[in-house]
């Protein structure tokens, strides 16, 4: 038989106490569960698998920059990766919305040479796509069911594109896009005058950063951009900016001229 314990007031309030401390503590984990369950189940993980192809091929050929635009319906989005390993928004994708003007930046999850790419996207960034698409949902008998727009979107990303593709893209959109983007995606973006070829020692390489700018700045169409851009990374050289008016710049074809 259990020997017989007394309690007296002090003791029952101070049991009550412990009761409601343990209460409160558990209570507390239950809320960080379900808080923490939501945002693994709440519906707003998706994958932009159709990544996988042109993300590889830009690894492969050491061009780590995706630029290219998909039409779905009325929709225009461009899309845009940079990833060296100088970029801080190597992680990030951009998709620019060009009916609305509207610039969605969001981190991409996951192994993205085994084509992870995850990305969560909350009620008002679903809202975004769906007014670039230009929809009404009070004039259409069909509704909008984001889950199928979003595997659309994903079956119309290319499996390749061409580096010159991916210059015109940019210089096309440049002036609609250049205030929404970090200014660290190109070296010293003041500098946009093209002077002077830079021979690189054995220990360096052609940084990204700098030559994304002939993209934008360089007199040259977008295949002799392209065509300068691949000879200057077999030679390991770059390319000198300044941001002096007073100097006359370069074009493309007169640096390919000087190192051909």
């Amino acid at each position: 038989m259990r020997p017989y314990t007394r309690f007296d007031n002090n003791s029952c309030k101070k049991l009550e106490l412990l009761k409601d401390a343990d209460f409160i503590r558990a209570l507390s984990t239950q809320i960080s569960i379900a808080r923490h369950h939501q945002v693994i189940t709440m519906g707003n993980k998706f994958n932009l698998y159709g990544l996988t192809h042109v993300f590889q091929e830009a690894i492969q050929q050491g061009r780590p920059t995706l630029v290219f635009e998909v039409k779905n319906g009325k929709g225009r989005f461009l899309f845009m990766m940079f990833f060296d390993d100088e970029d801080e928004s190597k992680d990030l994708i951009y998709i620019f919305m060009r009916n609305t003007m509207q610039m969605l930046e969001r981190k991409l999850y996951g192994n993205h040479i085994k084509g992870q790419f995850y990305i969560y996207l909350e009620d008002y960034m679903k809202k975004l796509f769906k007014d670039e698409l230009l929809i009404e949902s009070s004039v259409t008998n069909n509704p909008f069911i984001f889950e199928d727009f979003f595997n659309r979107l994903n079956e119309s990303i290319p499996n390749s594109i061409p580096l010159n593709q991916k210059i015109s893209v940019l210089r096309d959109c440049w002036h609609e896009i250049k205030n929404k983007l970090p200014k660290d995606i190109v070296d010293e973006s003041d500098k946009t005058i093209l002077i002077r070829l830079i021979q690189l020692p054995d220990n360096k390489k052609p940084q990204e950063k700098t030559l994304r700018k002939l993209y934008l700045y360089a007199d040259g169409n977008e295949h002799e951009i392209a065509r300068l851009i691949r000879v200057l990374k077999k030679l390991n050289m770059t390319v000198g900016w300044t941001n002096d008016s007073n100097k006359t710049s370069r074009s493309a074809k007169s640096i390919l001229n000087e190192i051909s």
